[in-house]
């Protein structure tokens, strides 16, 4: 797996803008449509890594705007579940709170805690560049 990598070069640039961006985008792609990616992100201190990436560099956008995607990625794979009948079309959000409230509560909590409430407001309708297509 890529991620220790990540994780790692993450750490050790901390300060390097355009390696967070990257590894941001990255984190994001890798959870897109992949709910064991955003699974692992999440085990292995992503979200940690993705805010204090956004929190250090908080006047790039490019980071803002790779991080905010990672956070949308990340927590809408795992909270959706998947049902593979050959198609991409058939995916339907949980909302069984006895089978998916520990996932949700640990979810929340895993960006919760490293202030992803206060990131997100920070950077909402301040930096164009951040907004989604």
């Amino acid at each position: 797996s890529a991620l220790p990598y990540i994780f790692h070069a993450m750490k050790v640039y901390s300060e390097t803008a355009i390696i967070q961006e990257h590894a941001c985008g990255t984190l994001a792609a890798m959870a897109l449509r992949r709910p064991a990616n955003a699974r692992a992100i999440i085990d292995g201190d992503g979200a940690r890594l993705i805010l204090t990436a956004m929190k250090r560099h908080e006047a790039n956008v490019s980071v803002q705007r790779q991080g905010a995607l990672a956070v949308r990625n990340i927590v809408s794979r795992l909270l959706m579940g998947v049902h593979d009948s050959g198609n991409n079309s058939n995916l339907t959000v949980a909302t069984d709170s006895t089978a998916f409230g520990s996932e949700v509560t640990s979810i929340r909590e895993s960006f919760l805690e490293w202030g992803a409430e206060d990131v997100l407001r920070n950077i909402a309708g301040r930096n164009q560049g951040s907004v989604d297509e």
